[in-house]
């Protein structure tokens, strides 16, 4: 975890609203690599943050990690490194994330961008902008409190 580090939660959410039925042209694109999902909600946690690490970071489609690009690496590298925690998913705020989960793997991961007992969400892959999280039929989701 980044030393003093501080998460802007009102920057992430306005992120995930400014660019999730479009493409920031700073980054690349994974629609057709097996989804953008992971790399937008990277972008909506660096926008909140204003850091990379050596082990979450994008500089180009070829020199980025799994963990920025990646469901299951972005999940796993947040929880191993301390910046989130598991929540429920009505105390998600702004700016945290939710998995979704198929029963065999953690296929897609949605940004938070208004809570509440059905939080309302962004994504990429198959844009959406403020889609109701009950809209989502997973075996399974996760909501990751961004610390």
């Amino acid at each position: 975890m980044q030393e003093n580090m501080r998460y802007d939660r009102a920057t992430a959410a306005a992120y995930a609203r400014r660019w999730a039925l479009s493409r920031n042209p700073a980054f690349g694109d994974f629609t057709e690599l097996g989804g953008d999902c992971a790399n937008f909600a990277s972008q909506c946690l660096w926008a909140g943050w204003g850091w990379m690490t050596e082990a979450w970071h994008y500089l180009s489609m070829t020199d980025r990690t799994p963990s920025w690009s990646g469901v299951k690496f972005l999940r796993r590298w947040l929880l191993d490194s301390g910046c989130a925690e598991v929540c429920e998913t009505i105390e998600a705020e702004p700016g945290d994330l939710i998995a979704l989960w198929n029963g065999q793997r953690y296929y897609h991961v949605l940004v938070v961008v208004r809570p509440g007992p059905d939080p309302r969400v962004a994504a990429h892959t198959h844009d959406v902008l403020d889609r109701p999280l009950s809209d989502y039929c997973p075996i399974a989701q996760e909501a990751l409190h961004i610390l």
